[in-house]
């Protein structure tokens, strides 16, 4: 019982330092020049040139770091409450110390995911993980497995980033919501999570660091986690925290699952409670994203033209003229 609070715990620290990165990264994203996804070199310049930014990476690997720890010994449906409660913290300092404001139909959204987090964890079963091992081998021998799995990520990530790098023109134009960056990041930010999870399964059975590196997890989990990375950063510059969050763990924790599934043979639970448990939690989940707002909500034009009373020409003193000397 208690290295199982202990595991916990130290699930709860990794996820608490992976967020802290995203408001490391939100202070940096909002010092850079804009940033474009149609220029993912100039991008990843910036970043790598920032210090503030390598900061918050440092924290974030460290995060992942643990997360490898946990995933060694937790089931993945386990800690997914886990990973929850500290993406509400998140939003709380969001919303108090950033200023950012939700609406109602947000709320609803991020509600809704909190629920569906917490169903995924109490459909996890003991078995969850019997057929992981005996399939890990396989995985390795049919590459295709992997870049099938793959291939649909990178494509989402793609479509967003020509999608919110189009100029939108008119009267009525307006910029894509966090949403759509989140899913780009979190559909990659899933596959470089699953990565690490082969990761901890590989050195779980040779105990080697070397047949780690002679893996392709490694290699996922870099090249993926840095269009994660990459897209992260544009949305940050462009959209609240609040939302580019909560919808990248949406993405990110359901992808993981079905990558998990096909890379390592992590099958559903058989029982019928369990099963219900994990649908509900994914179908409530699909219905949290589909309730996010596309757009970011326009200006309100009344408060655009609003003129602070200290800048309104009518209360400002008024000097008499001087009367014009000879010429």
């Amino acid at each position: 019982m208690g290295s199982d609070l202990g595991y916990a715990a130290l699930a709860l620290i990794a996820t608490t330092v992976y967020y802290i990165s995203f408001i490391i990264f939100r202070a940096s994203a909002r010092k850079m020049e804009p940033l474009r996804g149609s220029r993912p070199f100039r991008v990843a310049r910036l970043m790598l040139t920032d210090p503030v930014w390598l900061g918050g990476g440092l924290l974030l690997f460290l995060g992942l770091g643990y997360e490898v720890v946990a995933f060694s010994a937790m089931p993945l449906a386990v800690a997914q409450p886990i990973f929850a409660v500290a993406l509400v913290l998140l939003i709380g300092y969001a919303v108090w110390f950033l200023d950012e404001r939700l609406s109602i139909r947000e709320w609803t959204s991020v509600a809704l995911f909190v629920l569906a987090a917490m169903l995924i964890g109490l459909s996890a079963t003991e078995e969850g993980d019997l057929h992981a091992d005996a399939t890990l081998a396989g995985t390795l021998a049919r590459p295709w497995t992997m870049i099938a799995i793959c291939t649909p990520a990178v494509l989402i990530a793609a479509l967003v980033w020509l999608v919110g790098d189009r100029r939108a023109s008119g009267r009525h134009a307006r910029k894509l919501a966090g949403v759509a960056y989140g899913i780009g990041a979190g559909a990659c930010a899933g596959l470089a999570e699953a990565g690490i999870r082969g990761i901890s399964i590989v050195y779980q059975e040779t105990g080697s660091l070397q047949a780690v590196l002679q893996s392709a997890y490694p290699w996922l989990t870099i090249g993926l986690a840095a269009i994660a990375l990459g897209q992260l950063q544009v949305a940050l510059q462009r959209c609240r925290i609040a939302i580019v969050a909560v919808v990248l763990t949406v993405i990110g924790r359901s992808y993981l699952l079905l990558a998990s599934s096909v890379l390592f043979g992590e099958d559903w639970p058989r029982e019928a409670g369990p099963f219900l448990l994990r649908a509900c939690g994914f179908v409530l989940a699909l219905l949290a994203l589909v309730l996010f707002p596309r757009y970011e909500q326009a200006p309100d034009p009344a408060a655009r033209n609003t003129v602070h009373p200290a800048f309104d020409a009518r209360t400002l003193p008024r000097w008499p003229s001087t009367p014009a000397g000879p010429s």
